[in-house]
């Protein structure tokens, strides 16, 4: 009995962990209430701020955040769960492989949002309009690209609650 109370505390902690498209929303140059970019310059270089992250309460629940430990946290989880699912251990080495690497592709795409970001305000503060055009071209490619690592976490997540969920069924057999 004691096997199958761990295993449903495995389902309970991976069923509060969320996956949100947010489009790296954090990357965004704040304005003020003018809609005027907020930035300093220094040694001729520009320092835009950026809107603030979301509660760090919420990122330690939200896979794929790249500004928290949840992702860490998360395959400390797939190592209980190995520990609790011997027999699945394949599978799970499989799904802790997949969410790697996906995890590894956000934090990339994190740097180029970010980047392409900061061009967009410098776009916007010099009037280049062609530049801005193409710029937001690309701004749209990340965001579709965002949403899709967010679909393979969201069914990584997914593929492990199952397994647990099969486990629990069939330790109540």
């Amino acid at each position: 009995m004691q096997e199958t109370n761990s295993i449903s505390d495995l389902l309970q902690t991976i069923q509060s962990f969320q996956i949100v498209k947010c489009n790296m929303h954090h990357e965004k140059v704040r304005t003020d209430a003018d809609g005027n970019l907020i930035y300093r310059t220094e040694d001729d270089h520009l320092f835009f701020d950026r809107v603030n992250l979301c509660d760090p309460k919420i990122r330690n629940w939200r896979l794929g955040c790249a500004h928290s430990k949840v992702n860490i946290n998360f395959e400390r989880f797939l190592e209980h769960v190995l520990t609790e699912l011997p027999q699945k251990t394949n599978q799970i080495l499989d799904l802790k492989t997949q969410f790697k690497a996906v995890i590894s592709k956000i934090y990339n795409l994190d740097h180029k949002v970010g980047h392409l970001e900061h061009d967009l305000a410098v776009s916007a503060l010099t009037s280049d309009n062609n530049n801005n055009e193409s710029l937001m071209t690309s701004m749209s490619g990340f965001k579709i690209e965002h949403r899709r690592l967010m679909d393979c976490l969201s069914k990584i997540k997914s593929d492990i609650e199952q397994l647990i969920k099969s486990e629990i069924n069939y330790n109540t057999l």
